[in-house]
């Protein structure tokens, strides 16, 4: 794989970089989901304890999957972005940090 990843990064110098943030947001949004789902699980049983609702237990599994699941899905698109504008300002491309405009007048300057 590193073979793969030599020849990218002759084209794009900053990938290693890039590389290590998404494999950071990907274990973020992983620790999220089961952080999440932990949580809820333990709260929805002290209330289930507590006020013992006449709903199907099923509820005590399947609602903590899904907040779980939401949460870790907004975590990781976060994080993804971020490192999406991180690379894009690294590799001197439009990006959030550097408007197309501003890169063309910039190229403009130089070319002149």
């Amino acid at each position: 794989m590193s073979g793969a990843d030599d020849g990218i990064t002759e084209i794009f110098p900053h990938y290693k970089t890039y590389k290590a943030c998404q494999s950071k947001a990907f274990i973020t949004g992983s620790i999220t989901l089961l952080g999440a789902a932990a949580c809820t699980y333990l709260l929805m049983e002290q209330l289930f304890k507590k006020y013992k609702p006449n709903i199907s237990k099923n509820w005590l599994m399947s609602l903590p999957f899904l907040v779980g699941v939401g949460s870790a899905y907004v975590i990781t698109m976060r994080k993804t972005t971020q490192c999406q504008n991180m690379w894009m300002a690294m590799e001197e491309r439009h990006s959030v940090l550097t408007p197309a405009q501003e890169r063309l007048q910039s190229r403009m300057k130089t070319a002149n």
